[in-house]
């Protein structure tokens, strides 16, 4: 009798304990997962932080040149545009040292991290930049540039094809001595100035490409018919 009792105190006492200990560890996993939280929202905020300080510098940048634009001839606007354009691939040069040769492959077989999605941003606004000045003097300063958008997404199953067609137009616009200014663009980014450019020029379907002011559309392009084909423009090809 007097053994189970010991033997019941004893269970009791172990069970105590045992919850005592679980608690422990419960608080410390609690405490832990706080940490971690508190760690990662304070990285994400400075990640949006950062993010904002580009932008606004950027914006600050364009109101800057626009103004100083509006005091130039037009000779004298290509010339400054052509300056600024040179400068913005310069500024770019850190995010092809950064991020991935071919945004859509990465996004395809990888999982992205917040710092990628934050780079690949700041990237696309810069892009996005120096293509407008491309277009700029490919219509006004009759430059002989070929200026291009090249939209993917990452469930696209020929986007991975279709960039490599892009790499081989590069190639064959380089071997005609002219110079290509194309970016890739991500179709499902939700910059306000990509959808514009989507609704604008009526893209609905990946992979899309924009040359010159032409879409091609819906199916995987080759580089022979990107040339071939870009005086005209293809919709829903």
């Amino acid at each position: 009798m007097i053994v189970a009792i010991i033997a019941s105190v004893f269970l009791y006492m172990a069970g105590v304990f045992s919850g005592i200990y679980a608690n422990k560890l419960v608080k410390e996993e609690t405490k832990q997962d706080i940490m971690v939280l508190k760690r990662e929202t304070k990285q994400d905020l400075g990640h949006l932080q950062k993010y904002i300080s580009f932008l606004d510098t950027n914006l600050k940048d364009i109101q800057l040149e626009q103004t100083f634009a509006e005091t130039l001839s037009a000779e004298q606007m290509c010339n400054f545009s052509s300056i600024s354009m040179n400068e913005l691939v310069n500024q770019l040069r850190y995010y092809w040292d950064k991020l991935p040769y071919r945004l859509e492959e990465y996004e395809r077989n990888n999982q992205v991290s917040d710092e990628y999605l934050l780079l690949k941003e700041q990237y696309a606004h810069l892009s996005i930049r120096t293509w407008i000045l491309a277009k700029s003097q490919f219509d006004r300063c009759n430059m002989s540039v070929v200026h291009g958008l090249y939209f993917y997404s990452a469930e696209c199953s020929i986007c991975v094809k279709q960039g490599e067609q892009i790499d081989r137009l590069k190639q064959m616009v380089s071997a005609n001595a002219g110079n290509l200014i194309m970016f890739p663009i991500d179709f499902n980014s939700t910059q306000a100035i990509v959808k514009n450019l989507k609704n604008y020029y009526g893209l609905k379907s990946t992979p899309a490409i924009v040359i010159n002011d032409r879409v091609f559309q819906g199916r995987l392009f080759k580089a022979e018919e990107l040339i071939n084909n870009s005086k005209r423009q293809i919709r829903n090809a």
